[in-house]
């Protein structure tokens, strides 16, 4: 069985070279922020997917609200 990290590790070794500065980010945005501020409510988890599963682009102030619950 895989671990997380070494699932992450693949994901990441599969993602477009266009695409990393957007992975690096959002890391950055993981590492600095507090464990219990990374939780969201089923339908914040529920919208940010769905924009991640259709590539859809947001500005970072709705990402920041999504992420924030305002």
């Amino acid at each position: 069985m895989k671990t997380a990290k070494e699932i992450i590790m693949k994901l990441v070794d599969e993602i477009p070279e266009t695409k990393v500065g957007e992975i690096i980010d959002f890391l950055l945005y993981l590492k600095n922020k507090k464990e219990q501020d990374l939780y969201l409510e089923p339908d914040e988890e529920e919208e940010i997917w769905n924009l991640i599963e259709n590539d859809e682009r947001i500005c970072a102030d709705k990402v920041s609200e999504l992420f924030n619950g305002k």
